[in-house]
């Protein structure tokens, strides 16, 4: 039996909500592009030597993942991979591509190539040939001009790609499952919010416990005693959980530990308030509201997580933040995302099973656990993930 981002497979052989209601989005600086393009692979393959059970692995192709940052393409393409598939992703002058990291003339990596000078192209660094936005071949250097041009044939495998948040998705399916994570707080903010890229992180883990763990509240006062859990409240108290299109919402109280980072602060209590909207199949916007100690200043913050499944056990971790926090940087509150993160991946990565058991009896559950038990549901239930036999 194997493992493999987000679920168990086979292997080939057989509480009410916060009082609070402020308003906290301006109409803003820093929207996004989302355009999809319009040419796709007309058969995503199930890739040679995956791990990965394929009924599965065409079931998580339909949903859009991310593939890079935006901001990993102004040097020109790059190499990513997605559920066991190479891939290039890249940037014309009509927009985002994401193709098989894989020239059709002689095999050669695209990644390694570069943009024409016009902007309408991705070149291939071994013979030249130039390809556009949609995967198809627009000119041979080596064939005399008298020659006709390339054929319609002569394309790459293309896929879906979208843009938005900063980040580039794919799509290996012509129609997608479900939208892109609907998160306008990213599209739209005033100059009072300050927008956090995390640095990506590669776990070797599967997408599934990742998501599990980054929505788990009873781990906080375990886990995370160098930035926020408080060991003397472990306590999870019953707390709101509803079915949403997107996924599943879940909100709850939690007496933190601000610990001072950087600073002189030391160490006290503060009451927070988490909002947890989970987009099927990884995709989570963590919101946290407290007062400030004055008890008028409201502050809040956003910690936009995805999981992106690279492999059978591994995942890259795409993290994007929002904030209104008085005074504070880019530098420190990347860093300190990074030092949860820390203390999250030591935990995940030896987990075991790897991935999230389906079936329901593998684990035994506790009452924190609500949100955790309807996740493992839903992908059986609403996806169809898992064979029949695993979560029965």
């Amino acid at each position: 039996m194997l493992v493999v981002s987000g679920m168990l497979w086979q292997a080939h052989s057989g509480c009410a909500y916060y009082c609070i209601v402020h308003t906290y989005w301006q109409a803003g600086s820093e929207a996004t592009m989302y355009e999809a393009t319009d040419q796709t692979s007309t058969a995503a393959e199930h890739p040679d030597g995956s791990e990965i059970r394929e009924s599965d692995w065409h079931i998580l192709a339909g949903f859009w993942h991310p593939v890079a940052f935006s901001s990993e393409l102004s040097d020109g393409p790059v190499a990513s991979r997605l559920l066991d598939v190479d891939l290039v992703v890249y940037r014309t002058s009509e927009g985002v591509a994401v193709a098989r990291d894989l020239c059709v003339h002689r095999g050669s990596k695209l990644s390694g190539g570069w943009i024409s000078d016009d902007g309408a192209c991705i070149v291939c660094p071994y013979h030249g040939l130039h390809y556009d936005r949609s995967g198809q071949c627009t000119w041979i250097p080596a064939n005399p001009p008298d020659r006709p041009a390339p054929p319609k044939t002569m394309r790459l495998v293309s896929y879906l790609a979208a843009e938005r948040y900063g980040i580039v998705w794919a799509c290996m399916k012509p129609e997608p499952l479900r939208p892109l994570p609907d998160w306008p707080h990213l599209d739209e903010f005033g100059p009072e919010w300050l927008k956090i890229q995390i640095p990506k992180g590669t776990w070797a883990a599967t997408a599934s416990r990742h998501c599990e763990n980054f929505n788990d509240i009873a781990h906080i006062s375990w886990v995370h005693m160098k930035t926020f859990g408080n060991r003397a409240r472990p306590v999870v108290p019953d707390y709101t959980l509803e079915q949403t299109d997107y996924g599943l919402y879940m909100a709850l109280p939690y007496i933190e530990v601000e610990r001072g980072f950087n600073d002189d602060l030391g160490e006290r209590e503060r009451e927070v308030f988490y909002q947890h909207h989970l987009t099927y199949p990884f995709a989570t916007d963590l919101r946290v509201d407290y007062y400030e100690d004055d008890g008028e200043s409201f502050v809040t913050s956003h910690f936009f997580d995805i999981g992106s499944p690279v492999s059978a056990r591994t995942t890259d971790i795409y993290q994007v933040s929002l904030t209104n926090i008085p005074g504070a940087t880019v530098e420190d509150y990347a860093e300190y995302q990074l030092v949860t993160n820390s203390e999250d991946v030591v935990i995940v990565e030896g987990q075991c099973p790897e991935a999230v058991p389906l079936n329901l009896a593998a684990e035994v559950h506790i009452p924190a656990d609500k949100l955790s038990i309807r996740y493992r549901r839903d992908l059986v239930e609403i996806f169809g993930l898992g064979s029949p036999e695993l979560v029965a």
